[in-house]
């Protein structure tokens, strides 16, 4: 007589514990048992790849670089002037924005990220002002991302109930090397209070993600 395969210490099995309750046979508990093994597979199969997975985009050209973000906050929509690419994301109250554009730097040489970056943002945060009373600075200062030098500026501008806050990077692939030189900006406008929702705020986090994911050549930063 074949032994048990569970142990009489260690049972009863399930296929008993369904006969003694529902008077199904053992046999159809185990096919039963099965069939729903092979649903939740494939559900693991089919649903876990959509489940907030990170793209990428890669900019082949000169210069090259790249861009991680989640596809369930932002997607991909046609750049603006001279944009090279450009993400948008829309929750509840809140609308954010991430767009690369190249940035012609003038002619200099030398220590380009420590010379002549720092005061092409002063004429930079100078255009920005420009026109609009409601602009602030929040902050400038140099920045470091993803081993690239570049010099980022933060401000808010808008009236009350509709305000817009803005990053902008400008990157350069190296400190003496202005060629291949970007502006990297963020936009996150609130319309109403400025408190933000769970999603809202879910979506400012993936936004700043996005923005700091920026990354000089086609290997995304670890």
């Amino acid at each position: 007589m074949p032994e048990p395969l569970v142990l009489p210490q260690y049972g009863p099995t399930l296929p008993e514990i369904a006969r003694r309750r529902f008077g199904l046979r053992e046999r159809t508990t185990a096919v039963l048992l099965l069939v729903l093994a092979a649903l939740i597979a494939l559900g693991l199969f089919v649903v876990r790849p959509q489940v907030d997975p990170l793209a990428k985009y890669v900019h082949h050209g000169d210069p090259t670089f790249n861009l991680l973000y989640r596809r369930s906050a932002l997607h991909k929509v046609a750049p603006q002037g001279s944009e090279l690419v450009r993400l948008q994301g829309q929750r509840g109250r809140l609308t954010t924005t991430i767009a690369v554009e190249p940035l012609k730097l003038p002619a200099a040489t030398g220590d380009i990220a420590h010379g002549a970056l720092p005061a092409f943002a002063s004429r930079h945060i100078e255009e920005l002002r420009a026109g609009d009373d409601t602009f602030q600075l929040v902050a400038e200062g140099r920045a470091r991302v993803n081993g690239a030098p570049g010099y980022e500026v933060r401000f808010r501008t808008g009236p009350p109930g509709k305000q817009t806050f803005g990053n902008d990077l400008l990157i350069l692939p190296k400190e003496d090397d202005a060629t291949g030189a970007l502006l990297v900006t963020s936009r996150r406008t609130i319309t109403g209070k400025p408190t933000l929702g769970k999603r809202e705020a879910a979506l400012n986090k993936a936004s700043a993600k996005a923005y700091r994911s920026f990354k000089y050549g086609a290997t995304a930063a670890s």
